[in-house]
């Protein structure tokens, strides 16, 4: 049992688990050694690589296991390194606006949904975006107060730094025009200081609180359907931020723990929100605590919030509306004290920081407070999306050896409408994923789900071809900023790897390294792009352990 109180079945009888995993195209990313046909391991780890007839000739007995890989193609463990897992899972309970390309649709979908709904109850949605609508308007609280009077709604723009609801909304949180905006956030008014149902950053937590609280095992079943789904998509590992969805970290860490038991074999890297703080000190857990399924990552923070709601925090004013420069979270000096009461907990930081301005408050809140004065030494802090960089910003980043979490598919995702946002002119470091690579900065890749879809081949096929699956005769968006197919699986596996500070074990098939297998039914390194569509995952091996067989 481990000190997060995980114990997990044996193998029958006792002893050492053995398994040869043979009959597969093995690519290990190690440029000593960079294909295979099978690899031995040992409770967990591996033990060796080679052909199928030297590793059965070495290591092949009475009591190891043999598992056929039927010809699939074998990589390094996929790791999606930035995502909220139980928030994906519960997306599965609201009302998903991904696909509704027009208000009309949206506001019958919330009509269809209050109909079936208790009045009183609130109504949930996510993932709207007024930039695929033919007139790009965000719902008002009239349409919304129209099509359903009697339910609370709260709806999250895809960002999920936006919301819309209605006056019910407001009156079950207690809200008035009168109430000041919350730090760090805002209430949407029109020029007469009426509400207007826009819900900008922490404001939305005044809506989230008066929800009624979620049971445990309601969090618990989001959690595992966000980990079935992670694993058939040939996921080894996450790198979760999920404080705000548990409740606690006592929480978050039961529910885990509780699942791999379920034998829900998916490793989980935890973020750990700010407001949080005071419980690290009191479990006294601190940043690489844990075992090989359930790991304490960075304090996460925020900066800024998102382009498409205008609140990405920009050094220069946005180009379509020259009146803001986005929002900032946290003042200057605020984050810098963040950042010191992290170090004092053990804790790298981990920063969302969308715009350039945003970037320049994290970069010098990690220049004033340096990781490396850790009593460990061995963690590094990231910065979370940086989707708008500047040359000074990369050759900062570059010194402090930190580390960005990107999401390619947020290319398919943003452009077009993202141009008219920034102007041409911010588009040189802007999501300029070949850049940071080439600056030599760690770059893991991640979908933040539930806001992309949580499938690693979306990314890498965004990354390769700079264009949306929806719109493949597209040019390519920023075309220099493309990324070569093994570039784009690094991101997942070696670049992931080492965002966590976890290199030394996990990212490539090596000797030494634990046993992570994302088996899939074709070369996702030498099909055309457009085939990542259909590539599909055939095994997930976390660990040594079948977690997903198609």
């Amino acid at each position: 049992m481990d000190r997060f109180g995980i114990e997990l079945k044996e193998k029958e009888g006792g002893g050492v688990e053995k398994t040869i995993f043979f009959n597969g195209r093995f690519t290990t990313l190690e440029p000593s050694q960079p294909r295979a046909e099978a690899i031995y391991v040992e409770n967990g780890w591996i033990r060796g690589v080679g052909s199928t007839q030297e590793i059965r000739l070495q290591f092949g007995g009475p009591d190891v296991r043999r598992v056929d890989l039927d010809g699939g193609f074998a990589y390094p463990g996929l790791v999606d390194n930035h995502l909220h897992l139980i928030g994906y899972g519960m997306k599965r309970s609201m009302l998903d606006f991904s696909q509704v390309d027009s208000k009309k649709e949206l506001l019958r979908a919330i009509a269809e949904k209050a109909s079936q709904t208790p009045p009183g109850e609130w109504i949930r949605g996510l993932n709207w975006d007024e930039n695929r609508f033919d007139q790009p308007l965000p719902p008002t609280l009239e349409e919304l107060d129209a099509v359903a009077p009697r339910h609370p709604v709260l709806l999250t723009r895809t960002c999920y730094h936006v919301q819309a609801v209605n006056t019910a909304a407001f009156q079950e949180a207690g809200i008035s025009r009168d109430l000041p905006d919350p730090p760090g956030g805002s209430l949407g008014r029109d020029e007469s200081g009426h509400l207007t149902g826009l819900i900008y950053e922490n404001a939305s937590k005044l809506f989230l609180d008066a929800m009624p609280e979620p049971s445990y095992e309601k969090r618990k079943e989001w959690a595992r359907a966000g980990m079935k789904d992670a694993i058939s998509k040939g996921l080894t590992g996450v790198h979760t931020e999920d404080l705000r969805e548990a409740g606690s970290l006592r929480a978050v860490l039961n529910i885990y723990r509780d699942l791999i038991r379920e034998e829900y074999y998916l490793r989980t890297h935890h973020l750990i929100d700010h407001h949080y703080g005071e419980e690290l000190r009191e479990v006294e857990i601190s940043a690489g605590d844990g075992d090989e399924w359930v790991r304490i990552g960075a304090m996460k923070l925020f900066a800024d919030g998102s382009i498409g709601g205008r609140t990405a925090l920009l050094s220069e004013p946005y180009a379509d509306d020259p009146g803001t420069r986005g929002m900032e979270i946290h003042s200057p000096e605020a984050l810098q004290e963040w950042t010191r009461k992290a170090r004092d907990l053990g804790m790298p930081i981990a920063v969302h920081a969308i715009g350039d301005q945003a970037a320049e408050t994290a970069i010098r809140a990690m220049e004033a407070f340096p990781v490396q004065d850790l009593a460990t030494g061995r963690f590094r802090d990231r910065l979370i999306h940086g989707q708008v960089l500047r040359r000074d910003l990369v050759d900062r980043l570059t010194r402090l050896q930190a580390v960005v979490d990107i999401q390619p598919r947020f290319v398919a995702s943003d452009f077009p409408w993202v141009i008219r946002r920034l102007g041409p002119e911010r588009l040189e470091y802007a999501y300029a994923w070949k850049t940071l690579l080439e600056a030599g900065i760690p770059c893991g890749a991640g979908s933040d789900a539930p806001i992309e879809p949580i499938d690693p081949l979306l990314g890498i096929h965004a990354a390769v071809t700079r264009t949306s699956p929806h719109h493949p005769s597209r040019e390519a968006y920023l075309p220099q900023q493309k990324l070569t197919p093994e570039q784009a699986l690094l991101l997942y596996t070696f670049g992931s790897a080492c965002t966590a500070s976890e290199e030394e074990e996990r990212g490539t098939l090596k000797v030494g390294k634990r046993a992570d297998l994302s088996v899939f039914d074709r070369d996702l390194l030498r099909i055309h792009p457009e085939e990542l569509l259909r590539a599909e995952a055939v095994m997930t091996v976390t660990n040594g352990r079948i977690a997903y067989r198609r």
